[in-house]
């Protein structure tokens, strides 16, 4: 009987190790949350074409390697930035930026558990013109993604792939409406 004991705690604390090794969650990437933009984004003629700043990014969470991965407000900023820089709306300057953008994570919706994984994301955008202080556009996307079981075994993994389509969605829906935003270059 003495010999059973350090067995099972042997196995226990190998079990252990197995889960916090193999089994922690990582956070959303922003390469992977970005969206490239259409052609139709990258042709329009629009005041904006150049001349945005992400300014402000808020109220997203850093993740728990042990329990769920999330979305940090770094992550989603730079993504961000990646996706009005694909579609040339992003300012060289971000000082001399005509308008500035803010983003709000409001909500991240996660399942706690399943097969396939929707996550839905809802975020608030603000679009300022600088010299005014004049809000161009104010808008809230609740929009949902789901990673599928086919994605990836690990229930983590997928969770992942989730968020970062929950908020590659939500970015897409954005850069749609700031290119049909009725501006015009000024001269």
């Amino acid at each position: 009987m003495k010999i059973a004991r350090p067995v099972v705690l042997t196995t226990a604390l190998t079990a252990l190790l197995a889960v916090l090794l193999c089994g922690c969650a990582s956070p959303a990437r922003s390469d992977h949350m970005a969206v490239t933009a259409t052609p139709q984004q990258r042709m329009a003629i629009t005041a904006l074409r150049g001349n945005i700043a992400v300014q402000d990014v808020s109220g997203g969470q850093g993740s728990n390697r042990l329990w769920t991965s999330k979305v940090d407000n770094r992550q989603f900023a730079e993504a961000l930035t990646m996706s009005l820089a694909d579609a040339g709306l992003l300012a060289a300057d971000p000082a001399s930026a005509r308008y500035a953008l803010s983003a709000r994570m409001e909500r991240l919706e996660q399942p706690l558990t399943g097969m396939n994984l929707t996550v839905t994301a809802t975020v608030s955008y603000s679009l300022v013109e600088r010299a005014s202080g004049h809000e161009l556009l104010h808008r809230t996307y609740t929009l949902p993604y789901t990673a599928p079981f086919g994605d990836t075994f690990g229930a983590l993994d997928r969770m992942r792939l989730a968020n970062e389509g929950a908020v590659k969605v939500n970015i897409a829906a954005l850069a749609d409406d700031l290119v049909a935003l009725p501006l015009r270059p000024s001269n």
